[in-house]
Formats: C-alpha cells, sequence, structure tokens
C-alpha cells in the first residue's frame, strides 16, 4: 500500500538493518552493511556494490548512534523540505528515524520552544517540520489519508508508532530508589 508521493522503497530502507556484518561477506574487510540499494530494496555492504554498479544506491552513515542519509543523495530520489538537516564532516545530513531522546537537556530545551516535529513531538533546531524522514513520510500518508483531525496513535511506520500528543509520552523513571555506597 503505497501513497502517492512516498515511494515504496523507503519502507523498506526504514526497517533496513545497517552497520552489522554482510552474510555474503563475513570474511572481507568493510563487511559493514552501510548501503541500501533502491532498486533491489536491500542493505549492502561495500563488497557487494560492484553487483549493484546500475543500480541507484545511497549511502547510510552514523551520526549521534543514528542512522542518517546525506541529504544530497536523498534529494535527488526523494522530497526532503522540511526536514531537520544537521552538519557532519561537512555534509548535510537528516535522520532516518526520529532521533532518540536525551531526555534532561531535551525536556529543559522544549519547554523554552514553541516549534515541535508534528509527527513525533521533538524539537527540531531549525524550525523544521519534521525531525527526520520517517516523521514526514507519515504526515505525508496523513494528509494523504485525510485524518488530520484523528488521533495518530493508528499511523506506523516501519515497526514503530508515533504518538501525536506529548501527555501520552512515557516519562522516564527510574529502575529503583537511589541507594548512597557505604561509608567504610
Amino acid at each position: 500500500k503505497s501513497c502517492v508521493g512516498i515511494p515504496p522503497w523507503l519502507h523498506d530502507m526504514y526497517n533496513g538493518i545497517y552497520f552489522s556484518p554482510c552474510i555474503m561477506h563475513q570474511n572481507a574487510k568493510k563487511n559493514d552493511l552501510d548501503h541500501f540499494c533502491i532498486d533491489c530494496r536491500r542493505s549492502l555492504c561495500s563488497n557487494c556494490l560492484y553487483a549493484h554498479i546500475h543500480h541507484n544506491y545511497v549511502k547510510i552513515r552514523r551520526y549521534v548512534y543514528n542512522d542518517v542519509i546525506n541529504r544530497q543523495d536523498l534529494r535527488n530520489l526523494f522530497n526532503c523540505s522540511g526536514i531537520q538537516s544537521y552538519h557532519t564532516n561537512g555534509a548535510k545530513v537528516v535522520f532516518l528515524k526520529p532521533k532518540t531522546h536525551r531526555h534532561d537537556q531535551q525536556q529543559k530545551q522544549s519547554n523554552l520552544k514553541d516549534h515541535r516535529c508534528t509527527i513525533s513531538n521533538r524539537t527540531p533546531q531549525d524550525n523544521s517540520l519534521y525531525c527526520s524522514v520517517a516523521c514526514k513520510v507519515l504526515a505525508l500518508h496523513d494528509n494523504q489519508t485525510n485524518e488530520k483531525n484523528e488521533d495518530l496513535d493508528n499511523v506506523t511506520f516501519g515497526d514503530r508508532k508515533y504518538l501525536a500528543e506529548s501527555s501520552k509520552r512515557r516519562k522516564l523513571r527510574r529502575k529503583a530508589a537511589p541507594m548512597r555506597s557505604p561509608m567504610f
């Protein structure tokens, strides 16, 4: 079920496994799955690229423990407007999935800012509409199915559900009561 404007390969890219060893090239050097073939819709390592030389593919990178894609590479395949971009190694990148929370700092900063991602409720740095490619896809899906007034609890992309209301977000709780170490 593909909506207009949302490429069908994007769902497979979202669900892809990256930066684990390639099964086909277990004994080779540089065998991390760090590319995604658009035509075959699967993850590739550097050694697999020769077999996909005439295919469209993008390189998946890591930035702050998250999967990111060079904005320039993805822009040729998907409309990246409105997605928060970050600078790393002289290139602009966009997050594939919403960025993981930095609970203490982010909550303090987000209370000061009014602008939030329309899907994940995270606070983008440059007043972007979306914090990741996944959030933009969910927003496009929402606009195309006319669910603007309904709750987004039923909208999924990959294995995750995204909540539109911040009150529904789960609070971070301690595992146990803090204890002092004994004095010797």
